[in-house]
């Protein structure tokens, strides 16, 4: 099971995003309750292009600035006889 996870996640956000971008072009042309042949084609753009723009941009990892750590300056001991 892990590794079907695994070959797909890489492409998992592409095809979300090229889901969204088709039913967001449907869901418009539906406004007038009815699909023509050309909102079909500009939905199916839609599709195409949310796919390949998500899918060429790589998998990184968040940017998390480097924490530095305080310096600690040794103290002296004082000693006290008293």
């Amino acid at each position: 099971m892990n590794a079907t996870i695994e070959k797909v996640a890489p492409i998992a956000k592409a095809v979300i995003a090229a889901v969204v971008a088709f039913l967001t072009a449907i869901s418009t042309a539906l406004g007038d309750n009815s699909i023509s042949g050309q909102e079909w084609v500009t939905a199916l753009i839609a599709l195409v292009i949310g796919f390949g723009a998500v899918f060429s941009i790589p998998n990184k990892p968040p940017f998390v600035p480097e924490q530095e750590e305080p310096e600690v300056t040794p103290t002296p001991m004082s000693t006290s006889n008293g």
